[in-house]
């Protein structure tokens, strides 16, 4: 039997927390970001207060600005990098769905990319990271709510032969913002042995940490 879908409701982007979490990574005052999107302090500071909510202008030129911050590149251009990378990299969109998995991802998990991208989590495996996927969407990770996290997880593999195959992951999450305005979940990791995984969840006093945008 399938495993059930995600029932989550993927909530609007957190405007205060997207645009006060870019001006602090950054190192910016309010002034200098209004100068940058070419409206007033007062402004930004009504989106930051949630009293006023930007354009649709003014909210793809704050993605265009995070995208620029974190790559040189264009999307496609991003996408096709994940895809070669040699390391347990995954791109998850707020509806729980597999956009790009990177070599290292199918490597890991003895799988094709064709049959993995495109399935929710809930779907295609089990154990951990279908509770990490909505523990995270709950948490705000697609509204921009969260700036990163660390998880350690088992998780089984389900491809569509019917086979199955554990492993044990030491995952790194962060949101990542895409032009449109979109976030995405990018997860990145590295396979462990049963030992590892058992001394990493005593440090992290659990199986996942979350850390807040602001």
């Amino acid at each position: 039997m399938s495993a059930p879908l995600p029932t989550i409701d993927v909530q609007a982007i957190h405007w205060p927390s997207v645009i006060r979490h870019y001006r602090l990574s950054k190192g910016l005052k309010q002034a200098a970001l209004a100068h940058d999107l070419g409206v007033t302090q007062t402004m930004v500071s009504r989106w930051e207060s949630a009293t006023a909510i930007p354009s649709a202008r003014i909210q793809a030129r704050l993605f265009d600005l995070y995208w620029a911050s974190q790559a040189s590149v264009s999307r496609d251009v991003w996408l096709d990098r994940i895809e070669r990378h040699p390391a347990v990299v995954g791109v998850i969109n707020a509806a729980g769905r597999m956009v790009r998995a990177s070599r290292g991802f199918c490597r890991t998990f003895d799988c094709d990319r064709h049959g993995l991208e495109g399935r929710y989590l809930h779907e295609a495996f089990e154990g951990d990271w279908a509770g990490l996927y909505d523990t995270l969407a709950a948490s705000g990770l697609f509204e921009g709510r969260v700036s990163s996290a660390e998880s350690m997880d088992t998780v089984t593999f389900h491809d569509r032969d019917g086979a199955r195959r554990t492993r044990h992951v030491h995952g790194l999450h962060r949101p990542s913002f895409l032009p449109g305005p979109e976030i995405v979940w990018l997860l990145s990791g590295a396979e462990v042995s049963e030992r590892v995984r058992d001394d990493v969840r005593a440090r992290l006093g659990g199986q996942l940490i979350v850390r807040k945008a602001i």
